[in-house]
């Protein structure tokens, strides 16, 4: 799935019909999960464990504290790469 992808359908999700804010946050990180494991897999690395969950956490909290999906995705990339240097 290219970044331009995971963009739209991550906001295609954030603008769908109504539910709690709970289902929305589960169902947006079951596609950041998807997003990130692909994008791992493509780099051709195995993320250190957790990594995922931690980035994508980040993702929702960024977006529901207004960032953009483009600014979300660059501060937890830039987050998890800090982190995995650690």
């Amino acid at each position: 799935m290219t970044t331009s992808l995971t963009a739209a359908v991550l906001g295609l999700l954030l603008v769908a019909l109504p539910a709690s804010a709970q289902e929305d946050e589960t169902m947006i990180k079951r596609f950041c999960l998807a997003a990130f494991d692909a994008a791992m897999k493509q780099a051709g690395k195995t993320p250190p464990a957790g990594m995922g969950e931690s980035t994508c956490d980040c993702f929702i909290q960024q977006v529901n504290q207004g960032a953009g999906l483009d600014a979300a995705k660059q501060t937890c990339t830039a987050e998890a790469i800090k982190a995995s240097k650690s």
